[in-house]
């Protein structure tokens, strides 16, 4: 075969194999979330629930690759902040901002407030919260106005690994209320046939919106820019609405 037809039919076979090439080459993202908080995420390899969800359908039809586990969520949080993994289901603040790139929301949370019941209290902001005893999970940013008041020792914040555990010491009467997501406490009360011990008060202590996020230093703002394409796909075409039905309308954590 003489050199120039070598050539080409190298050439040929190139065009034709290089896309399959620079596929297999393109790594997984691997993305961190939180291993206890159905009905949002849960489990930890593979993790399960309404994020890991979304997340693996949007980079899906963005054609990457991904890989999600759950983690204790400070440790997926300081796994994030060294740039080893992006983190999913995760709420903005000041501090984070800082440090993370973040996607467009995934979710929107609605923040309660919950009593054990019979030990209500008016509560039309955080400022109400002074002086009280108050159940966070270990970890957690509750967004920026309940974070500064945390900060500046408005209330006694108590950590616990989740919200089941945070319940349960609600309920022994060594808080004063916790603060969580509605849709996670309703879950977890209605399992555990809590209805007659907590109540929830109104109005929401906040509402934040969920991101995709990846450390600054990682410079993943085109993979970012790609999953936000994906997100918006899964919108246009029923994907999204299907899954939030399905997960909304009562899955059970393993």
């Amino acid at each position: 075969m003489n050199k120039p037809l070598h050539s080409i039919i190298f050439l040929a076979l190139l065009l034709i194999f290089l896309p399959t090439l620079v596929l297999a080459k393109e790594e997984a993202v691997r993305v961190a979330v939180d291993a206890a908080y159905p009905p949002y995420m849960f489990g930890t390899t593979p993790a399960k629930g309404l994020y890991p969800e979304i997340l693996r359908t949007a980079f899906s039809l963005s054609g990457i690759p991904v890989k999600i586990t759950g983690y204790p969520w400070k440790r997926a949080l300081s796994l994030g902040r060294e740039g080893k993994v992006a983190i999913g289901g995760i709420y903005q603040n000041l501090t984070r901002m800082a440090l993370f790139d973040y996607s467009d929301p995934i979710y929107i949370e609605t923040l309660r407030v919950c009593v054990k019941a019979g030990h209500n209290f008016p509560f039309s902001g955080v400022i109400d919260l002074g002086g009280k005893r108050v159940g966070i999970n270990r970890g957690w940013s509750y967004g920026e106005v309940f974070d500064s008041a945390r900060r500046a020792g408005l209330f006694e914040a108590e950590e616990a690994t989740d919200n089941q555990a945070n319940l349960k010491k609600l309920i022994l009467g060594r808080l004063d209320c916790i603060i969580a997501d509605e849709r996670s406490l309703s879950q977890i009360i209605y399992q555990r046939g809590w209805g007659d011990d907590v109540e929830m008060l109104d109005p929401p202590a906040a509402v934040n919106s969920v991101h995709l996020v990846f450390a600054k230093r990682t410079k993943q703002t085109l993979v970012l820019d790609r999953f936000n394409q994906g997100l918006v796909k899964m919108k246009e075409n029923g994907i999204y609405s299907r899954i939030i039905d399905e997960f909304i309308h009562g899955v059970e954590a393993d």
